[in-house]
């Protein structure tokens, strides 16, 4: 199927049914079609753009590094538990995902497979935790995905970075 270049684990699973941060923990989620059921991004349209012709949704979901959220916690000395930058699935293991290209594929529990579309740039929401959040976290925010195959996540899960 696909060739497994590295392992981590599935840390936290969260959603926020609207706009904004922080997403909340949960024992498990549902990631469906177009993303996470109940939360804000799932759905087959960017809900971000705010004028013009609709877009397809390429951000169904977003995965942050633990790594990367202790970073920046140590460094601006602030508490971000899971779910605080907006993350659906923070992982571990796996270092910042900085080396994710667009196209990579991460295998998530036993049958969830997302699409890397993009790194995942932080965005001035992040503001209410330190007003150096943003670019603390450029390069390492983690990426966005768009849903391959369904299925039930949880914290515990493994997550494999695979190439197609």
């Amino acid at each position: 199927m696909h060739q497994t270049l590295e392992q981590g684990t599935v840390v936290a699973v969260c959603l926020r049914p609207e706009s904004g941060v922080p997403k909340y923990p949960q024992s498990e989620i549902a990631i469906g079609t177009h993303g996470v059921e109940g939360d804000f991004h799932s759905g087959p349209i960017n809900k971000h753009k705010k004028s013009g012709d609709p877009e397809p949704n390429t951000r169904h979901l977003t995965i942050v590094a633990q790594e990367a959220l202790e970073a920046v916690s140590d460094h601006l000395q602030v508490e971000l538990g899971p779910g605080s930058i907006g993350e659906n699935i923070q992982v571990s293991g796996l270092g910042d995902l900085s080396n994710l290209k667009a196209g990579d594929l991460l295998e998530l529990g036993e049958n969830v497979v997302v699409r890397v579309t993009s790194q995942n740039a932080p965005c001035a929401t992040l503001n209410v935790h330190h007003k150096e959040i943003v670019k603390a976290f450029l390069g390492r925010r983690g990426v966005t995905a768009t849903v391959v195959e369904t299925g039930v996540l949880k914290p515990g899960d493994a997550v494999r970075v695979a190439k197609g």
